[in-house]
């Protein structure tokens, strides 16, 4: 069953608002991550980004759909 959310009487589906959650979440988390130093010690800064991104909107989405 999907979910859909009214937004100014416009229906957009769930997972298009908690994409959207997850990106805000991960801009935070990369500033923090940036001003510790901590993408001088990964291989792949921009490989790591996408895959944190990827951990969050996941958690996000099972937290919502479970």
């Amino acid at each position: 069953m999907e979910q859909i959310i009214s937004l100014f009487g416009v229906q957009i589906p769930t997972l298009v608002a908690v994409f959207l959650f997850a990106g805000i979440v991960q801009i935070a988390i990369n500033r923090v991550l940036s001003s510790l130093g901590v993408y001088e010690f990964v291989w792949h800064p921009g490989l790591f980004r996408t895959a944190l991104f990827m951990c969050i909107f996941t958690t996000f989405s099972l937290l919502i759909y479970k």
